[in-house]
């Protein structure tokens, strides 16, 4: 509950639309409850007669208050509908407000959490909590719209039930706590099987994101079957889910219904004896048994309102988990100089994903400025993992690294990750065109900057061979471009940057010789006068760096030249003939 008071405090910025609301709400309640006074009016003071006096005298004051009660019924009928519009109407703006700033705040976090944060949750499951979880949080949203009327009618109905007969209207207070006690009960289950249902839910999304997006290993290996039998089994623990919510959300209803009949069987025994008595008219008896049916209907409508909202606790409870992770820390006050000089050092540096294994331990490494350094080594080796610290993308626990002499936690984050350019293995192309695509290194940049560096890129040419050139619009992932074009766009976008210093993440090791050779030429462009950091697959490709850096099991094993590193490493030999031996092959 205390993730659904948290929600519902986002709608405290129209507080007035919720007290004019509230307003509406107590409209809709006294005309609800004056429905049960025009009935009674109807039946003590026209279609009976008081003993006592004539029939033919007393017609004229019947017919006038015939006339009276209806046009009072249609005013009240009226005030019921305009109530009822304004209350749904003002709060549902303030709803949808909320989810509207929800579905912001939530992206905005998403984005602003540190990598590490990613590398242990599912893509599927984030986006299904951003898709279906804020749906049911929606339909939970309105479903509160529709009840929140309920409260102000069961009070005006019992107040009025009170005022027609104490005594009798005590009688709804056996029925009560006996109702509630079955709703908790109820509400209990349908909360624990809403919080199971929305996390398959999130299990199922995830399974479906993985095998679409791996789809081509689906295939090669044959995987289908396989990927069937997993998705039946995710799909039966949802169906198991759901009939568990179904069977006591199903439970409400009767519940209710059997208790309204209990109540009015009641009533109607005690209110007689009291018309009998004649402590009661036969028309406060009516007005008293209306107003007891008309309880029983939003009574209903609460009990089946808060079925849906207990389910949809387990997807609130899911969007704040993520709300409340910690963001990316910037402890930074330091600006970037305008003079930075991208001279790196590296001093006795120690990184680790759990606390249990060091993935980098004791590595001391210095990079002058416009120096090009290769890291080669054996796959799972930290290699990725080092040039992911430099950016800051993950946290070091150990040791330092230096930017001309600072650490490089002292410099503000944003200032400091704008000197890096970043090339990775898998090009990133998002939706759009290629100029749109390249421009996200830097939005302000004109069109001329743009051609400019996709020349740089050895990309232009293959740009305006399209048909609508720079304005081609990209599939999702960039389907539609080969390997190699994706890849010099992604260089183009870096060279548009024009960072200080620029990572190369194994930038051609998914492509094949001919490409290959187009983007080591434009790398080559883009490399020179910067400090470069080069994650290289195929030696072949960085034996002119000026220090190859051999990294093995989270420590530097060796490093230096080419030609002192097949004298001096015990794994740069082998790497360099397996390198050799993919080649020939």
């Amino acid at each position: 509950m205390k993730d659904l008071k948290r929600l519902l405090l986002l709608g405290k910025r129209h507080w007035y639309l919720v007290v004019f609301s509230l307003f509406a709400s107590a409209l809709v309640a006294w005309a609800t409850m004056y429905n049960a006074e025009i009935l009674r009016k109807l039946l003590d003071e026209v279609l009976v007669v008081p003993s006592g006096k004539n029939e033919a005298e007393h017609l004229s004051s019947q017919l006038a208050s015939l006339n009276w009660i209806i046009v009072l019924a249609v005013l009240v009928t009226f005030a019921k509908g305009a109530g009822t519009f304004l209350q749904t109407y003002s709060m549902s703006y303030v709803c949808q407000n909320m989810i509207f700033r929800l579905k912001v705040e939530f992206f905005s976090k998403l984005q602003r959490l540190p990598l590490a944060y990613f590398a242990t949750k599912r893509t599927g499951d984030l986006i299904s909590r951003l898709n279906g979880d804020m749906l049911v949080i929606e339909q939970m949203l309105q479903t509160l719209i529709r009840i929140m009327v309920d409260p102000f009618v069961i009070f005006a109905l019992v107040g009025y039930m009170f005022y027609t007969d104490w005594r009798l209207a005590f009688c709804i207070f056996i029925i009560v706590p006996i109702l509630g006690v079955l709703v908790r009960f109820l509400s209990k289950k349908l909360r624990r099987a809403g919080k199971l249902l929305q996390d398959k839910v999130g299990d199922i999304s995830a399974l479906i994101q993985e095998t679409v997006s791996g789809i081509k290993i689906i295939k090669a290996f044959r995987m289908e079957r396989a990927k069937d039998i997993h998705f039946e089994k995710e799909c039966k623990d949802n169906f198991r889910f759901s009939m568990k919510s179904v069977k006591y959300n199903a439970l409400n209803s009767p519940v209710v219904e059997l208790a309204d009949a209990f109540g009015i069987a009641i009533m109607i025994y005690f209110g007689s004896r009291a018309v009998i008595d004649g402590r009661l008219t036969p028309g406060e008896l009516i007005g008293f048994l209306t107003s007891l049916g008309l309880l029983f209907h939003p009574l209903k409508k609460l009990t089946n309102g808060n079925a849906v909202i207990q389910q949809s606790t387990g997807a609130v409870g899911r969007v704040f988990e993520v709300l409340d992770q910690e963001p990316e820390t910037d402890s930074g006050s330091l600006s970037v100089s305008a003079k930075v000089q991208a001279h790196i050092e590296i001093q006795d540096l120690g990184f680790q994903f759990r606390s249990d294994k060091w993935v980098l331990d004791g590595i001391n490494l210095s990079v002058q400025e416009g120096q090009v350094i290769a890291l080669v080594g054996p796959s799972g080796g930290g290699k990725s993992s080092l040039v992911n610290l430099l950016p800051r993308f993950y946290t070091y626990q150990r040791g330092r690294i230096l930017l001309d002499g600072e650490e490089i936690t002292r410099f503000k984050l944003d200032e400091y990750r704008d000197l890096f350019g970043i090339v990775p293995q898998e090009v990133l192309l998002f939706r759009g065109t290629i100029e749109e695509n390249v421009r996200l290194a830097k939005p302000d940049a004109s069109f001329e900057k743009i051609q400019e560096a996709c020349l740089a890129a050895n990309a232009h040419d293959f740009i305006m061979s399209l048909e609508h050139g720079y304005q081609t619009h990209i599939a999702e992932m960039g389907v539609g471009l080969s390997g190699g074009q994706r890849q010099r766009i992604a260089i183009a976008r870096a060279v548009l940057k024009n960072p200080k210093i620029l990572i190369l993440d194994e930038a051609t090791s998914a492509l094949d010789s001919e490409s290959e050779k187009v983007v080591q030429d434009a790398l080559e462009n883009v490399m020179k006068d910067r400090t470069t950091f080069v994650i290289a697959h195929r030696i072949s490709t960085v034996t002119s760096a000026h220090r190859i850096v051999v990294v093995n099991e989270g420590r530097i094993e060796a490093m230096g030249s080419h030609l002192e590193l097949l004298k001096q490493s015990a794994i740069y030999p082998r790497l360099c003939k397996a390198t050799a031996s993919e080649v020939s092959n």
